[in-house]
């Protein structure tokens, strides 16, 4: 797991640059644009375990089934029952970095420009670059998990949908009409789907369904929720993930060694700024990849 690393400078003499005539009169907000909606966050469950306990790795197992078998009473006689075993496998992350991020406000700058609340601005804009920092570590982590269910086409529409969830269904994840697995596309894929006469608008949702809700979700569609994020703007892949609450165990986790952002700071009195630095220790790991399908797309938009 990388470390995202942020750090910016912003001076009295930007400010300036940026007000280079007058008199003026400078709006109350100051605006940032659109943020990613984080829809691979959405899909995953949170795990604490390790936060207050020795180490930083944690250890999921998992065990086959088991299968029954039929005898005569002869054949009971000769060789009895023979007995299976259940065969334990395990899957583990290492919560062993720090995603940060980081910042600097000048003296100056909060001298000369009082109405510009500069250190509120940055932690607004600190907590949102960690989570999103988060949000694709999850992406690249679905993406390089081994083990997923698989489907391929050309075009995706109603009819691939179908195919790619029987692909889960063969493998006995079961989709759950009142928790539905979640399709995870991109917005190319996403406007070919709402032009679908079958794809449920979220303006069509009943009360129960807005209710459950999540970031980036636009609608159903082959009985999953869809959800749309640029992250997949360059890919040629869309994901099925079943839901950790769907009665299956976790599929997907988040694992946390501490709780939450930390934030802490420093101020540097030979340079006249205060050193801001925001950080989370946190790792995305594929509990279940049955419980995923990748699905890829030829021509994908």
């Amino acid at each position: 797991m990388g470390k995202v690393y942020i750090e910016e400078t912003l001076q009295t003499g930007d400010a300036i640059t940026a007000l280079t005539t007058g008199p003026y009169l400078i709006y109350s907000e100051i605006l940032e644009g659109a943020r990613r909606p984080l829809a691979f966050l959405q899909v995953v469950q949170e795990n604490f375990d390790l936060v207050g306990k020795d180490g930083y790795r944690i250890q999921f197992l998992s065990a086959t089934q088991l299968s029954a078998s039929s005898s005569d009473e002869a054949s009971i006689n000769t060789t009895g029952m023979s007995a299976t075993d259940k065969t334990l496998s395990a899957v583990y992350v290492d919560v062993d970095e720090q995603i940060w991020v980081a910042t600097q406000v000048s003296d100056f700058l909060k001298e000369d420009f009082p109405s510009i609340d500069a250190i509120r601005l940055n932690f607004s804009n600190m907590g949102k670059a960690l989570t999103e920092y988060l949000d694709a570590l999850v992406y690249s982590t679905i993406a390089g998990a081994s083990g997923t269910q698989a489907h391929s086409c050309d075009d995706f529409d109603y009819g691939e949908a179908i195919d790619a969830l029987t692909k889960l269904k063969d493998a006995d994840w079961m989709p759950d009409p009142v928790n539905s697995p979640f399709l995870i596309v991109s917005s190319g894929i996403a406007g070919g789907l709402l032009k679908d006469t079958t794809f449920v608008s979220t303006e069509r949702y009943t009360t129960a369904d807005v209710a459950k809700m999540v970031a980036g979700e636009i609608g159903k569609y082959a009985g999953m929720r869809v959800l749309e994020t640029s992250l997949l703007k360059d890919a040629d892949s869309a994901y099925i993930v079943f839901p950790s609450n769907a009665g299956y165990g976790p599929v997907v986790m988040v694992c946390w060694k501490r709780r939450g952002i930390k934030t802490v700071e420093e101020y540097e009195a030979t340079k006249a700024y205060t050193y801001y630095n925001s950080s989370i220790r946190a790792n995305a790991l594929v509990v279940q990849p049955e419980g995923i399908c990748k699905i890829t797309i030829t021509n994908s938009p």
